[in-house]
């Protein structure tokens, strides 16, 4: 199934509030992306009772030698009123198609965003 492409938001001084959009329930535990950039961050809000994990996908040019190198695991805490942010990511999480790939364990009631410099 195609990812969902996640619009940024850009950062700015007077204040911004994230555009956040459901996580791709049709696409768990893979489905969401965003154009890679030195400086975008994620925010991941849940309204779940339990924690979950959001997995960033490491790009196949970044493994040496062709070994398995697993992604970042970020852990999504349960309900959280306050959005986690996590990032920004290195070039090796830039996919071949210049963007970076997200992976959900499931996609109940988290919502996501992503802020970046303009």
């Amino acid at each position: 199934m195609a990812r969902t492409n996640i619009t940024k938001t850009t950062r700015s001084r007077a204040g911004v509030q994230p555009t956040m959009v459901a996580v791709d329930a049709s696409a768990s535990p893979n489905g969401m992306m965003f154009d890679w950039t030195a400086t975008a961050e994620v925010v991941v809000r849940s309204t779940d009772g339990s924690p979950h994990t959001m997995t960033v996908a490491v790009a196949d040019a970044a493994r040496p030698d062709g070994l398995t190198v697993p992604g970042r695991a970020v852990t999504i805490p349960a309900t959280t009123t306050v959005a986690l942010a996590a990032g920004p990511f290195g070039p090796e999480y830039r996919q071949a198609d210049g963007k970076v790939y997200l992976n959900f364990d499931a996609a109940t009631g988290m919502t996501i965003g992503v802020l970046d410099n303009a």
